[in-house]
């Protein structure tokens, strides 16, 4: 929740010329978007820092639910959408993504192919904006070559080869041309080593650096590119997946926060758990926070839970992905399981006026609601379509935010946590044949959520672990590829192709420049 020390942002000239050009925009003129120039505005570090803050908040985004956390996790088998009666939360963008079905017109593909090159091209501006300044900027610079690194991760994850443009603007006359999904890997992984040289750890950084990338962050971020090499290059470099994570630990810097559900809650800044994510602060003039209890909630107006706003009712989960814990695993609460919907403040039933398949049901008020009460119930879904209102499994990971602004909450959201640091440790080992070194740091994760330790542990036990202990946080995706399972059928995704591990180039992308080639399959 505590804000970036940054009260504005800077937008340049040519900010957003990559991402106009590339993603489909017909406009080749530059627009400006200050009066600032780089000899004028650049006369202080605040002033630096706050030029930054634009690419910190693009980053906060992927994870507010919209276009780009429904295509990193709804073609996964965590998150579901159940589209209701009457035709809420449904349609072809989600359905799509759930079955596998999506072609290079998709809009949440499209848009989040935007999103990543948009931070290319604000990153792009504001180097070479800063390369011209007389203050010191190395740790600034480096911050920005990491953001960049990051958003091409994410390109490259996704989409596979991808452009790697790093100039301020693009000569239309000369448009960027296409790299393999190696060599975007290599940009990706030379680009965080050196900005990790410039990036300070997170011991000399302090409290009021939260938020920012830190040298610990660009070492996570490694780990997982290297643990995720062998999609991304055909070559396995588990070895170096072991070395990365192998810095963040013993850097001193982070280690398991003894309850579980502190990681969520609305006061989770500073926390010794979190290594990099998005920063929400929407109780600040500005500030902007994210909507998750707000989609997840069941359908229920009049205060449901004691907030001001009904619950939107629509990103849910599998019944198996429920299955997974056992019943003493605390991360288990995470769930709104079948049953009467209880109230997480005091423990009691939440009574409504009645339950309504096909619209929200209402809050029973004594003395004022002229039917009921009757005990809300969450009933089994039987599949993504034209399902009843209280139908499916909900979640609540963030808890809620009893300060919420409008629907937007204030946790701040981990992309990396150090047990995902942990995990990816014991997969690398694991992978190179040391499983009993790999059990011990599966064992430090399930240990904190009262999970009883494992005695041996199988490839197959480590991913399961990650299903259980990073749920929601958009790493499921990646995950499945890796294992060679993101194609198969589950109870309402039929098996998909092979091809699908990849989303095609958007087609307004390919049709703005011809020198971007289709993904093979579409």
């Amino acid at each position: 929740m505590k804000a970036i020390k940054t009260k504005f942002r800077i937008k340049v000239i040519a900010a957003l010329s990559m991402a106009m050009l590339v993603l489909g925009s017909c406009s080749l003129e530059e627009e400006t978007y200050s009066i600032y120039t780089p000899e004028s505005f650049y006369s202080n570090d605040f002033q630096v820092l706050s030029s930054l803050s634009g690419i910190y908040r693009n980053f906060a985004g992927i994870t507010g639910m919209g276009v780009e956390y429904r295509t990193l996790e709804l073609s996964a088998d965590q998150v579901v959408v159940q589209a209701k009666i009457q035709g809420w939360w449904g349609g072809d963008n989600f359905w799509q993504l759930m079955e596998h079905d999506w072609n290079p017109d998709h809009a949440y593909i499209s848009g989040t192919w935007d999103t990543f090159f948009e931070t290319v091209g604000q990153t792009n501006a504001l180097l070479s904006s800063l390369e011209d300044s007389s203050l010191d900027v190395t740790g600034p610079i480096g911050e920005l070559r990491a953001l960049r690194a990051y958003a091409y991760f994410f390109l490259m994850d996704l989409f596979g080869n991808v452009p790697i443009f790093t100039e301020p603007k693009v000569d239309p006359l000369n448009l960027p041309t296409q790299n393999s999904r190696t060599e975007v890997f290599e940009f990706v992984t030379s680009e965080l080593k050196a900005a990790a040289e410039a990036l300070p750890s997170k011991s000399e950084a302090g409290s009021d650096y939260y938020g920012r990338l830190t040298k610990e962050a660009a070492w996570s971020l490694l780990a997982t590119i290297y643990l995720n090499a062998e999609v991304y290059t055909g070559t396995p470099m588990y070895a170096e997946a072991e070395e990365y994570a192998d810095k963040v630990i013993n850097s001193g810097s982070y280690s398991l926060l003894p309850n579980f559900f502190d990681n969520f809650v609305p006061d989770n800044q500073n926390n010794a758990e979190f290594i990099f994510g998005a920063v929400y602060t929407p109780e600040v003039a500005g500030g902007i926070g994210h909507p998750l209890v707000q989609k997840v909630l069941p359908g229920i107006s009049g205060g449901l839970f004691g907030l001001p706003y009904t619950p939107q009712n629509g990103f849910a989960t599998r019944p198996s992905i429920y299955n997974a814990y056992t019943d003493q695993d605390v991360r288990k609460d995470v769930f709104i399981g079948y049953g009467p919907l209880i109230d997480p403040r005091n423990g009691e039933t939440v009574m409504v006026e009645r339950i309504v398949p096909d619209n929200n049901s209402a809050l029973y008020v004594p003395g004022v609601s002229t039917e009921g009460p009757v005990p809300y119930e969450i009933i089994p879904a039987t599949g993504i379509r034209s399902q009843p209102m209280n139908a499916g499994i909900k979640w609540i990971k963030w808890q809620i935010d009893p300060n919420t602004q409008g629907g937007n909450a204030g946790n701040d959201i981990a992309f990396i946590r150090y047990a995902d640091i942990l995990l990816i440790k014991a997969e690398a080992m694991a992978r190179q044949g040391d499983l009993e070194g790999a059990k011990a740091y599966v064992n430090m994760v399930r240990e904190r959520s009262n999970a009883e330790a494992f005695t041996s542990i199988t490839l197959e036990d480590i991913l399961e672990e990650r299903n259980r202990e990073l749920a929601f946080e958009m790493t499921r995706r990646r995950d499945l590829i890796r294992f060679g399972e993101f194609t198969e059928a589950w109870e309402w995704k039929p098996a998909s192709e092979p091809f699908r591990t990849l989303y095609p180039i958007p087609q307004r992308a390919i049709n703005a420049n011809p020198n971007l080639e289709q993904n093979p399959g579409y």
